[in-house]
């Protein structure tokens, strides 16, 4: 359980979208398993008036392009790096875990493409950030102007809790798509690393794999359970705790039991003298089998939510903040269900102890 708890925290920890996105569009190459984001790899363009296009849309709640960019960001005589990221506001929008409601809705400067509108100044911190910077709401933050060699303002508007991922807490910086843009001289072709999508439909899917060449569609999963399959390395980290639990619990059982058949060989031995069919022996044996197999399975439920209690809690005091390993409630059906699995992959050899002519021979002994 607690293995699984880590693959699915690696499943989910390479989106930058929380569960309220269902698609985002990245070009080819890139996947749900890029640790822990895509920076400065390809980009879209003309994104504003692709998100546009889909915003208006009767069966799209929003579509928004993310730019994402590692900046050295200061305030209060604190320099550090910080993955800043630019989006076109829309409520119930979270980036990298961080909640953009306090941005101004949409992107007031890029003002049609003129890069001549209002500028907002806003920054959104996730809690990361914020401790990294030492910066609370209303302080000033700077980020480098990579185009002009000097620095730019921005004003704190609220301090999240997000940015969480399996590798910890990420410092995160959210702001308007085209103040990102004029900070990195994306404005020529207004660039953006992915595009976000939030539906209840979907067709929607068809159509974005046919937004950009060379790109792809991720579907967002709201447990993360599904994003399993999309990771190479979550489904390894996933396949190889489910192998081990199922050898081990085999063994465990097979063991267990059988030392019960072979003390108990009088009792099977009468039963198979008196007429006890093959699947009657089979048919008490799973019942004894199921009933060890499944109080192990509520036991490995309960100590894999304290093992992955305790993951990250030992990890956290050493990295900070860190985040190794999750446990949905989906974990303990699929505890109760490998142990199912055990009691039927035990029973056939149990069976055939209780057949062997030793064991048949004791009643005439």
């Amino acid at each position: 359980m607690t293995v699984s708890g880590v693959s699915v925290a690696v499943a989910n920890q390479g989106s930058v979208v929380g569960s309220n996105v269902d698609y985002w569009v990245v070009p080819e190459g890139e996947s749900s398993s890029t640790l822990p984001v895509s920076v400065g790899g390809p980009q879209f363009g003309d994104v504003h008036a692709t998100s546009n296009r889909l915003t208006e849309r009767d069966d799209v709640t929003y579509a928004s392009p993310v730019s994402l960019r590692l900046l050295r960001a200061t305030a209060n005589n604190t320099t550090e790096y910080v993955l800043i990221a630019g989006v076109v506001s829309h409520p119930g929008l979270t980036v990298a875990g961080v909640n953009t409601s306090a941005l101004t809705p949409g992107d007031p400067y890029y003002g049609n493409g003129t890069y001549n509108g209002p500028r907002t100044g806003e920054l959104v911190l996730s809690s990361g950030a914020s401790e990294l910077l030492n910066a609370t709401e209303s302080d000033t933050v700077l980020l480098p102007n990579q185009t002009a060699a000097d620095h730019q303002q921005f004003t704190v508007s609220a301090v999240t809790t997000g940015g969480q991922s399996g590798l910890g807490s990420m410092p995160v910086g959210v702001v308007h798509l085209s103040e990102l843009q004029v900070l990195t001289g994306g404005t020529t072709s207004d660039t953006a690393d992915q595009l976000l999508v939030s539906t209840n439909s979907v067709d929607v899917r068809e159509d974005l794999a046919g937004l950009y060449d060379h790109s792809r569609v991720i579907t967002r999963s709201g447990s993360g359970l599904t994003t399993v399959a999309n990771s190479d390395l979550a489904l390894a980290l996933a396949g190889a705790g489910l192998l081990i639990s199922l050898i081990v619990g085999v063994l465990f059982v097979a063991t267990t039991m059988g030392l019960e058949v072979t003390t108990d060989r009088r009792l099977w031995a009468t039963l198979t003298a008196i007429g006890y069919s093959p699947r009657s022996r089979m048919l008490l044996l799973f019942l004894q089998t199921c009933l060890l197999a499944l109080t192990g399975g509520v036991l490995g439920a309960l100590f894999g939510r304290i093992g992955v209690f305790a993951a990250n809690t030992g990890i956290s005091a050493i990295l900070g903040g860190t985040v190794v390993a999750v446990y949905p409630l989906e974990f303990v059906p699929y505890a109760l269900g490998i142990a199912l699995c055990i009691a039927v992959l035990t029973t056939p050899y149990l069976l055939w102890l209780t057949s062997r002519g030793s064991v048949t021979e004791t009643l005439s002994s």
